[in-house]
């Protein structure tokens, strides 16, 4: 599959206002890469016949992103326009999801279908990224999942299956989920560690075969310990190798509003002091949404560790069934 963002990148003045480029790796559709040469944003165009039904998207916005549809003779023009140019590289992401999932589609109505359920997802991812920079507790949250990550390639997992695995970016209940093993990861710096769950879904075992906690304990320090930003480059060096999976690593990165341009926010630096692991089973202490009366939802609560010890596992039962 053709890079939109390579594209975007090597198009040059035409003399139009609207430079457009026909993606040829989708030949039996009308779709364009292309740019606003007066602005320089960027732009997304399919052209389908005028009887395929596009839904009403006039005016239709999400952070940085305008979607409407034009009538020019016997088509309709789907456009999807980047009016913040901050925001190119997930755009890019954005519309090469789209483009990867309608390059099997046979007709134009299903392109368009699939077309506008990528648009209701990413909607949905653009709303929940922090374009500002990620917060101390989303930090923390990045990092927990950064040291796991190192953990099973330390351990010799395959890198594939272990970002495949990774649904933290998808703002997904579980971080984990490896075919029906699903993995919780928490980090806390205080001083009387316990559990902070942000939502009934998070332990919540429903289609799971089996579900762990993973809790790690940091420490504040000056000297010799690890940044957020220190976990992102040793992950990448281990990644190096790869460069598809190097990608998909910093796509991921991206989809949680991490941006290289703001990593000099991110050098607070901690020392690991232990590691808690738990498999949660039915009996484990939680609140899920089938405890919860009708009405009741994103209900946060703190588990405390003395009552949790006898649900202990080590960490190598859980990497030797992933």
């Amino acid at each position: 599959m053709v890079n939109i963002k390579s594209i975007w990148e090597t198009q040059k003045p035409t003399g139009d206002i609207i430079i457009k480029t026909r993606i040829e790796d989708i030949a039996h559709l009308n779709c364009y890469a292309a740019t606003n040469h007066i602005t320089g944003q960027h732009l997304y165009i399919m052209s389908v016949s005028k009887n395929v039904e596009i839904p009403e998207l006039k005016n239709y916005r999400f952070k940085g992103v305008e979607i409407f549809p034009i009538e020019i003779g016997d088509f309709c023009e789907l456009n999807i326009y980047l009016l913040d140019n901050d925001l190119k590289d997930i755009f890019s992401l954005f519309i090469q999801n789209i483009l990867e999932d309608i390059a099997e589609s046979v007709t134009e109505n299903e392109a368009v279908t699939k077309t506008l359920n990528v648009i209701s997802k990413w909607k949905k991812l653009f709303d929940k990224i922090n374009f500002n920079g990620l917060s101390l507790e989303q930090q923390k949250g990045l990092i927990g999942e950064l040291l796991f990550i190192n953990y099973l390639l330390d351990h010799r997992k395959l890198s594939t299956r272990i970002l495949n695995a990774w649904t933290g970016p998808d703002f997904e209940d579980k971080d984990f989920v490896f075919g029906g093993i699903g993995i919780e990861i928490k980090l806390t710096s205080s001083k009387y560690p316990k559990i902070k769950i942000t939502n009934e879904g998070q332990l919540d075992t429903q289609n799971l075969t089996e579900l762990f906690l993973i809790l790690y304990t940091v420490e504040d320090v000056k000297e010799n310990g690890f940044t957020l930003n220190s976990l992102i480059s040793q992950t990448q060096l281990k990644l190096s190798a790869k460069i598809d999976e190097l990608k998909f690593f910093n796509e991921r990165l991206m989809l949680l509003g991490y941006f290289d341009e703001d990593n000099g926010h991110y050098n607070k630096m901690y020392s690991l002091k232990k590691t808690y692991s738990y498999s949660v089973s039915e009996e484990f202490p939680k609140i899920i949404k089938s405890h919860l009366p009708i009405g009741v939802y994103n209900t946060s609560y703190f588990i405390e560790l003395s009552a949790v010890e006898n649900f202990t596992v080590e960490m190598d039962e859980i990497t030797q069934n992933i």
